[in-house]
């Protein structure tokens, strides 16, 4: 979905969203990088730098709800739980970004958690 390339001094690490939370902080580390990646601000240029690429026009749309309190872990997160929808519900939730439905990453994941929801529900009833 989205590739993070992160440089910290010296040392540089690409990494492709999403990923496991164990591997996102062994990259992290493979590059000097020992913060926690839920504490890692994606605006921390003074420190680590981190620039967001982005496969598509939806990931770019993701990117634009970016706001200075998120983190990597949460984008990550925010990665994995779009990946791992129902197709009917990914489609829903590309195209509330195409219509700018969403106002930050936190409604996003709270939209796709609660889809999420609905068809675990939907289909603990069947």
């Amino acid at each position: 979905m989205i590739t993070a390339s992160i440089k910290f001094l010296d040392n540089g690490v690409n990494i492709d969203l999403p990923c496991r939370n164990g591997a996102l902080s062994d990259n992290l580390g493979s590059a000097g990088i020992l913060i926690n990646p839920n504490a890692l601000l994606l605006n921390n240029a003074r420190t680590v730098k981190i620039n967001l690429i982005p496969e598509d026009d939806m990931d770019k749309n993701i990117i634009s709800l970016i706001n200075p309190t998120d983190t990597l872990g949460k984008l990550n997160t925010v990665c994995n739980v779009l990946n791992g929808l129902d197709y009917r519900d990914y489609d829903m939730i590309q195209k509330g970004l195409e219509d700018n439905k969403y106002r930050s990453l936190s409604n996003l994941l709270e939209v796709a958690d609660r889809l999420k929801g609905k068809r675990k529900g939907k289909e603990i009833l069947r």
